[in-house]
Formats: structure tokens, C-alpha cells, sequence
């Protein structure tokens, strides 16, 4: 008798062990050592290559040049980990059961505008989800870079030429060099590039429109997306379209607008770090702007100046601006505000609103009822805002 308690407390025993060695199929560990990071750097790891601002699934501190991380996830997810508002300093595919081990070298990035590192030397195992994606996506995005690379290695006396010459202002050399035998054999090869760069995501989509790999592969390679993607979005299949990264695909490809509808509220973070909410910035308004830009949008800033315009014009009358950074680097962000001098509501989205508003690119600006709260226009900039402005305002004074 005292044999078979002795072996079946050693089964117990057994038992223990190996439940506190399992992984949980609900989560994803990562343990990274990340040489170059200074210690107390604060990691997130946030859900990658959705096109929304993702609040963190995980957070860590990097102590003696590692981090850990347990990552609520069950189904495949592309997790991107970086400091807070940086941008990622390693991305893996991984699933629920996994336990990743990641080492890299790091040196911080000090460009004055990026927050962040440069990374080399990834190394990233444990994970069989990764693996797969390497093999069909990483594979295809690495033969490109060194596509890109070899162009840009072969021609580099050319191209520090030619930007030297832009530096000086020197429209002669420009000219010059912009005719010369080598900068044709270089657009011809940049040409070549980009046709691969379109046959090598075309065939990729297609080789895996059966499965979420597709239009995870869309998400993953593409920057944004027009109505021109249908064509691809409508070569899925069902199962991929009703996927986890089908759904986030139609949502870019097919997005419902926000005429007519009630814009959602918000807060945002102003200069001084306080927060400002909309609805105290636009009470009493006969019409307001939900201005979307950033302090790295050429095109952002242009539109400033017209925005001032009518500002002026029609400030007395009941308008009302309401400009929202999108910006990482809080930095930037308060050295073009300190440039550019808006005299309007303004402050930094912390909080998922360019999200909420369904903002694809910027500039972005919705046109908003103040007495509805509904929107009356949206991506509305230029001559077309200040002629409908114009319409508004003289009918609201009729």
C-alpha cells in the first residue's frame, strides 16, 4: 500500500510540474534581449498592421537589456513591440501556446522627429506562426528590399549628386545631371522595381486568397487602400473575407462614411498636457471643423493657411476649428504648433480619435452641424470647403 501512494504521489507531483511549465493557450509569451536599450525603457506591444491606433495589449520594463512580455492572444496576430508613441523595435506573427525568444541590437534613433530604434541583428525563434509568415511574406518583402538596395547602392555617387545640387538650388546641374545616361539607366531599373514590387503582392495575394493570409498580406504590404483594391478584395474567399484580418481589410477597402451621422466626442491633450474636451470647444457653434493633421504632413500644413482664412471670415459668425495632431512625437508636434500659431482649439490624439472619425490619411477635415452634431461633409478642403462655408453662413443669414 505504501507503494502505490509513494508512485501515485509522485504522479501528483508529476502533474504539478508539467501544469506549471504549460503554456497558456491563451497567451503568447516573449522573452527579448534587447542590447541597446536602456534600462527602464518602457515597451508596449500593441496589435501591428491594422491601420487603427491600438491601445496595448501588453506593457514591460527593459531591465538589465531584457524584457518580457505576456501577450493576451489566442488566434494568429501580427504584435508589434516598441516604446510608447515610438515605432517598433522588433514585430512577429504569433499565436496563443506560443513562448517567443527575440534578441536584437539597438541604437536609439535621434532624427528629432522619429522616437525609437534602429534594430540589426534580429533574431526571433520559437514561434512556428513567425516562421510561416517569414516564409510567405518576409521572404518576398526581403527580395524587394535587396532589389531597392542594389539600386540604390549602385547609383549612390548620383543620387548624393543630385541632392546636393537640389540643397544649392542649382537648377543647372539639376537639369544636367536629371539628362545624363546613368539617370536613365537608374529610372529604367526604378521602373523595373516597381513593376515587381506590383506582380510579386499580386501573386502573393492570390497564392493565398483561400485564407486571413491574404488580407493580412494586403494590410501588411500596402500603405493605404482605394476603391481600386476591390478587384483583389473580391478574389478572396469567404473564409478570408470573414476573417479577423478580412474584416479590418473591408473596413479600409470599403469604408462607410460619416455624412450625415452624429461624430462621435472626444478629449484631447493639450500643450500643457490637460485635456480639452470637444464638446466645451464647440458649444454654441453654428458649424464647426474636426481638422486631422500632423506636424510631417506637407499637405497638412499647407492647408493651415486657408484654414486661418476662414477663421477670420467666419469666426464671428459661429464657426469654429478644432485641430487634432496625430503626431508620435509629442516634440514635433509642439514645435510646428509653435510655428504655425493656430489661434484655434487644438491638442494631441491620445486616445483612438482619428479611429473613431475612420481617418485613412490627412489631411482630414469634417465639416460638423453645431446644433446636430452631425456631420455635414468630410475630407472637405480648398476652394470646395470655403464655397460650402460661404453657402452655410449666407443661408444662416438669411
Amino acid at each position: 500500500m505504501m507503494f502505490k501512494k509513494t508512485i501515485f504521489s509522485l504522479a501528483l507531483v508529476l502533474i504539478s510540474v508539467m501544469s506549471a511549465h504549460a503554456q497558456n493557450a491563451d497567451e503568447c509569451i516573449i522573452d527579448a534581449i534587447l542590447n541597446g536599450v536602456p534600462d527602464g525603457t518602457e515597451m508596449e506591444a500593441v496589435l501591428a498592421a491594422t491601420h487603427r491606433n491600438e491601445k496595448p495589449l501588453a506593457k514591460g520594463v527593459v531591465k538589465g537589456g531584457k524584457l518580457t512580455l505576456t501577450i493576451p492572444v489566442t488566434e494568429a496576430r501580427f504584435i508589434g513591440v516598441g516604446p510608447r508613441n515610438g515605432v517598433f523595435t522588433f514585430s512577429l506573427m504569433t499565436k496563443g501556446g506560443e513562448k517567443v525568444q527575440v534578441s536584437l541590437d539597438a541604437k536609439p534613433i535621434n532624427d528629432g522627429v522619429t522616437t525609437g530604434f534602429n534594430t540589426s541583428n534580429v533574431k526571433i525563434s520559437g514561434s512556428a506562426m513567425n516562421d510561416e509568415y517569414l516564409t510567405k511574406i518576409g521572404s518576398v518583402r526581403d527580395m524587394l528590399d535587396k532589389m531597392y538596395k542594389d539600386i540604390n547602392d549602385k547609383h549612390k555617387k548620383l543620387i548624393a549628386e543630385q541632392s546636393k545640387a537640389y540643397q544649392a538650388k542649382d537648377k543647372a546641374k539639376m537639369k544636367a545631371l536629371e539628362d545624363s545616361d546613368e539617370r536613365k539607366e537608374m529610372a529604367t531599373e526604378q521602373k523595373n522595381f516597381f513593376d515587381t514590387v506590383e506582380s510579386s503582392y499580386g501573386k502573393l495575394y492570390s497564392d493565398n486568397k483561400d485564407s486571413w493570409w491574404g488580407p493580412f498580406a494586403m494590410l501588411c504590404t500596402l500603405n493605404y487602400f482605394t476603391k481600386e483594391n476591390s478587384k483583389e478584395w473580391n478574389s478572396f474567399s469567404e473564409t478570408a473575407k470573414n476573417s479577423f484580418y478580412g474584416k479590418l481589410l473591408n473596413e479600409q477597402i470599403n469604408p462607410k462614411g460619416l455624412t450625415g451621422e452624429t461624430l462621435p466626442q472626444f478629449e484631447l491633450q493639450q500643450v500643457d498636457g490637460s485635456k480639452v474636451s470637444m464638446a466645451s470647444c464647440v458649444k454654441g457653434k453654428k458649424y464647426y471643423l474636426v481638422d486631422f493633421w500632423a506636424s510631417w504632413c506637407g499637405p497638412c500644413r499647407k492647408e493651415i493657411p486657408n484654414l486661418k482664412k476662414l477663421y477670420e471670415l467666419y469666426k464671428g459668425k459661429g464657426l469654429e476649428i478644432v485641430s487634432v495632431s496625430i503626431d508620435k512625437n509629442e516634440t514635433a508636434w509642439k514645435k510646428a504648433l509653435a510655428e504655425e500659431k493656430l489661434s484655434w482649439p487644438n491638442g494631441l490624439d491620445r486616445a483612438g480619435i482619428a479611429d473613431s472619425y475612420k481617418v485613412k490619411f490627412i489631411p482630414a477635415i469634417f465639416l460638423v452641424d453645431g446644433t446636430t452634431g452631425k456631420c455635414i461633409a468630410e475630407n472637405i478642403r480648398g476652394t470646395e470647403l470655403a464655397a460650402k462655408l460661404a453657402e452655410l453662413f449666407s443661408k444662416k443669414d438669411i
